[in-house]
């Protein structure tokens, strides 16, 4: 079994729903502690496993700093190499990165 069939087969019938959707927006509302990365990694796992999608198309935005290094070594663990080169960061992060490589935009 992949590490991929493993983290699956620990989801609920919501979560595979949310990971079984690969295309379009899927919004996860859960409280802490109630598997809202596992999910996001999958999913994005999936999609990767799926289509044709370039792993550094993918951007996933979290609040904590913490909480991407957790998504990046779930990545890593699904999917091997190319979950370094999907695009993990926080809100701030993202936007600090817009804002400096876009200066003439922003007065």
């Amino acid at each position: 079994m992949t590490p991929f069939d493993q983290a699956y087969s620990k989801l609920n019938q919501a979560q595979k729903q949310a990971v079984d959707t690969i295309e379009g927006p899927v919004l996860v509302l859960a409280g802490p502690g109630t598997g809202k990365t596992q999910v996001l990694t999958t999913r994005i796992a999936n999609i990767l496993k799926q289509t044709d999608a370039d792993p550094s198309s993918v951007l996933a935005l979290t609040f904590t700093e913490a909480a991407t290094r957790e998504m990046r070594q779930r990545l890593i663990k699904l999917i091997g190499k190319d979950g370094y080169f999907v695009q993990v960061t926080t809100f701030h992060g993202f936007c600090n990165d817009v804002i400096s490589q876009n200066p003439e935009r922003f007065s």
